[in-house]
């Protein structure tokens, strides 16, 4: 996993306003498996750290095969930047 230029810039200035500091994947149960979730949050005793580009990320194991080759991205659309995930598939029924 990687994070763009544009990805560090938008989580820094949201990790600062904050008062939690991880970026955490973890799985949520869906129909079809377990779906991907990502917030600010603290991480879990399962979850992998790490530090990417001087942000801490914390995935849960459960979603880790999910996120190898993704970019985390910053884009702005109508007014508000988000984030995206480049190189990510969803999981469909």
């Amino acid at each position: 996993m990687d994070i763009s230029v544009e990805g560090k810039n938008y989580l820094t200035q949201v990790i600062e306003d904050s008062e939690v500091k991880t970026l955490r994947f973890y799985g949520i149960a869906g129909c079809c498996g377990v779906n991907l979730g990502v917030g600010l949050d603290e991480a879990q005793a399962t979850d992998e750290v790490a530090f990417i580009e001087g942000i801490q990320v914390a995935v849960d194991p459960q979603v880790k095969a999910q996120l190898e080759g993704v970019t985390i991205h910053a884009e702005e659309e109508n007014g508000e930047i988000g984030l995206v995930l480049l190189g990510f598939t969803p999981t469909s029924c």
